[in-house]
């Protein structure tokens, strides 16, 4: 035989249910801002403290590079990895994800080297215009991605 709820009991878990929906709503703030958090943190770790490096040294990592993401370095088209399109080679150039300038001690726990193809984005020149200039970076977004931040100021990509 089945017991039937008495109707204290229907009123006491709907206040149940409330307080879950509460906790769960108060769950995805927290996380939210733990998100927001970390990003503040990386972009304030990973802020400018000294000169740009050129990425034009980067031309003896850049075949590394080719071979490491596309299999070879003697294509005479590669996608670019920031926009996809495809480029001429002599179009694209080379530049440091962990920026030369940012703590070497950090870069050791990452398990690469500075110059590590790993370490080493492939772009059009025109973006790496912006890229010297901090207008954008590229941060860790989890193990194996990536995340694009641009910076308030604008930049125009020219042909």
């Amino acid at each position: 035989m089945q017991q039937q709820a008495a109707p204290g009991d229907a009123v006491g878990l709907s206040k149940v249910f409330e307080q879950l929906e509460i906790l769960k709503q108060q769950q995805q703030q927290l996380l939210t801002e733990q998100q927001q958090n970390y990003q503040g943190l990386i972009l304030d770790l990973f802020h400018p403290t000294s000169s740009i490096a050129s990425s034009k040294e980067l031309k003896r990592y850049r075949d590394r590079a080719f071979v490491f993401y596309y299999g070879s370095s003697s294509y005479a088209a590669y996608p670019c990895m920031v926009t996809g399109m495809e480029c001429s080679a002599r179009e694209l150039v080379a530049g440091h994800i962990y920026r030369q300038q940012w703590p070497k001690s950090l870069l050791a726990k990452f398990g690469v080297t500075l110059h590590d193809p790993a370490n080493i984005i492939i772009m059009q020149s025109q973006l790496n215009k912006a890229f010297d200039k901090w207008q954008w970076i590229v941060l860790p977004d989890g193990p194996d991605d990536y995340k694009v931040h641009r910076s308030a100021a604008e930049f125009e990509l020219r042909r």
